[in-house]
């Protein structure tokens, strides 16, 4: 009777092991690089690869933007980052 128990909480342990052991994985966000073409995250400041400068200070906002885009993705200021 206390193995059928202990196998029991074992099983059950287990099964409880595997639930907390599943992380959710965020997808990966990522761009080609101006400079050389491989992949980079949109958070990145500078590609690993080539050190080519990816990320921009808006001068309205201060938020960073990636430095192909057109307008700030937060306020909107057209220009590269320049007021």
């Amino acid at each position: 009777m206390v193995f059928l128990l202990l196998m029991i909480l074992a099983l059950l342990l287990v099964k409880l092991q595997d639930e907390f052991s599943r992380v959710p994985v965020e997808p990966l966000i990522a761009v080609d690089c101006p400079g050389c073409g491989k992949f980079v995250e949109l958070d990145w400041v500078v590609c690993p690869h080539c050190r080519q400068r990816l990320n921009e200070s808006c001068h309205i906002c201060q938020n960073r933007k990636f430095v192909g885009q057109m307008f700030c993705p937060f306020c909107g200021n057209k220009g590269g980052g320049q007021p």
